[in-house]
């Protein structure tokens, strides 16, 4: 059987991440497929944040693997030991996935353009008019055309995420992952972003979110996943977890935010 057919998008194998003594993440094992999106859900400090950190390669795990279509994140495995990548390796590794953070993290002293391109001009060196051709159709994309001049601070929350966005698509990504990307933004702007994602999820795009809009991750989720105390404690169909959840934690949970 062709192995592209078979391997996971991500697949996160048993992994830990200590912090000290702190035990941020306790052997969790996750699978999401190519094209799905899988949002996670769970208390403040549960480790959702780390997760996607160590998925993006911004954390070092403590021990477990993690594979990206396939591939071994951060290490070569040979006769069945690992050995670390070197940073350079490892940047060219983080460069499959898109990041998008609670705060936008965009360079202050340049145009949303200017901050869609950087990217793909300075570290894929592509051409700078196909890059500015391709941000600006990405700019487009997420409703921010006409204000690709602008600059951060002259651009609401909700328009500056969708800035960060386009730029992590802009270097074209096999998996986006989302950090909480409503959590800084005023009320009335969240939706604004959330639209944004689900266009994102109807074109296929593989995705993982964490969030805390509950409503948002029963529309968008093909899986959903509730973590606690560094653990996945369910994971299932949104409308299984949501509705139905078989774990007491979960159903303590749910009881609070629902």
């Amino acid at each position: 059987m062709d192995g592209a057919a078979v391997n996971p998008a991500v697949e996160v194998r048993d992994v830990h991440k200590f912090y000290g003594d702190f035990h941020a993440l306790r052997g969790v094992n996750l699978k999401i497929a190519r094209g799905e999106v899988c949002v996670a859900i769970g208390p403040s400090g549960s480790g959702k944040s780390t997760l996607l950190r160590c998925i993006n390669q911004l954390e070092t795990i403590s021990a477990g693997r993690i594979y990206l279509n396939g591939e071994l994140q951060g290490y070569r495995e040979i006769n069945g030991k690992l050995y670390e990548l070197s940073p350079r390796q490892i940047a060219q590794q983080r460069r499959r996935t898109g990041m998008v953070f609670q705060r936008f993290n965009l360079f202050p002293h340049m145009t949303a353009l200017e901050n869609t391109i950087e990217g793909p001009v300075q570290v894929k060196r592509q051409i700078k008019a196909e890059a500015i051709e391709r941000g600006m159709a990405l700019l487009e994309r997420v409703g921010m055309s006409g204000l690709e001049k602008r600059y951060p601070n002259q651009l609401s929350g909700g328009q500056q995420q969708r800035v960060a966005i386009a730029r992590a698509l802009a270097m074209d990504p096999e998996v986006m992952l989302f950090d909480e990307p409503t959590s800084a933004l005023d009320p009335e702007l969240v939706g604004e972003v959330l639209d944004v994602i689900k266009d994102l999820a109807r074109t296929g795009m593989t995705m993982m979110l964490v969030t805390h809009e509950i409503g948002f991750a029963r529309e968008v989720a093909d899986q959903l996943v509730f973590m606690d105390n560094g653990m996945i404690v369910e994971s299932g169909s949104p409308y299984d977890v949501l509705t139905n959840p078989q774990e007491a934690r979960t159903q303590a949970f749910l009881s609070k935010v629902l």
